[in-house]
C-alpha cells in the first residue's frame, strides 16, 4: 500500500486529478510494469485517502451518461504524509517479493526435463524484456511530458532482468549437468 500511496500522491502534487488522470499519468510512466501497481487500487487508495484526510475532494464532474469524476487534492497533510513515505522508500531496504524464488524453493519437484524446459522459457521472456528495453527508455526520454528520471527506473529495472537472465542461463547448465537440483 505504502508504494500506491507514495505513486498517487506524488502524481497529486502537480495538480489535482480524478482517479483516470493519475492512472493515465503512472500509465505513461509504465508503472505497472515496475511498482506492482493494480490500477483499481488507485481508486481505493484515493478514497481511503480521503478518508485519512491525506486528499481531499475539490470537484465533481458529471458529464452526460458517464459516471461521475471525482477531483482530487493532496493535502497539508498529504504532502507530510507523502515526504515520510517518500524517505522511509529512500533509506530503509526492502527486498522485492519475487514469486519465482517461491518456485525455486521446490524446483526438486519438477522433473528434470520439465525444470530445464521452464528456465529455458523463463529465458526467452527475460531475453524479449531485455530487447525492448532500450526501446522503452528512448521513448520515454523523447516525451517531454514524462519526467526524464523515469528512464533511470527503467535501467534500475532492466538490470535487474538481465543480473536473473544470467542466473537463469546459469542455472540451465548446471540442471542439465545433474548439478542441481
Amino acid at each position: 500500500m505504502a508504494v500506491t500511496r507514495v505513486l498517487v500522491l506524488g502524481v497529486l502534487q502537480k495538480q489535482p486529478m480524478h482517479g483516470y488522470e493519475v492512472r493515465r499519468e503512472l500509465e505513461s510512466w509504465n508503472a505497472e510494469q515496475w511498482a506492482n501497481i493494480t490500477y483499481g487500487s488507485i481508486y481505493f487508495s484515493l478514497s481511503k485517502m480521503a478518508e485519512e484526510q491525506l486528499v481531499e475532494v475539490v470537484s465533481t464532474d458529471e458529464r452526460g451518461n458517464r459516471p461521475a469524476r471525482t477531483v482530487y487534492a493532496i493535502t497539508a497533510s498529504g504532502r507530510e504524509e507523502f515526504d515520510r513515505l517518500l524517505r522511509e522508500l529512500w533509506w530503509n531496504y526492502r527486498p522485492a517479493v519475487d514469486p519465482f524464488r517461491v518456485a525455486l524453493s521446490f524446483m526438486d519437484c519438477l522433473p528434470r526435463h520439465e525444470l530445464v524446459a521452464a528456465l529455458r522459457h523463463r529465458a526467452g521472456g527475460l531475453h524479449s524484456l531485455l530487447d525492448a528495453f532500450p526501446f522503452a527508455i528512448e521513448g520515454k526520454l523523447r516525451d517531454p511530458k514524462t519526467p526524464r528520471h523515469l528512464s533511470e527506473v527503467l535501467r534500475l529495472v532492466a538490470a535487474h532482468v538481465e543480473t536473473q537472465l544470467n542466473w537463469v542461463e546459469d542455472a540451465i547448465g548446471k540442471v542439465e549437468r545433474a548439478e542441481i537440483p
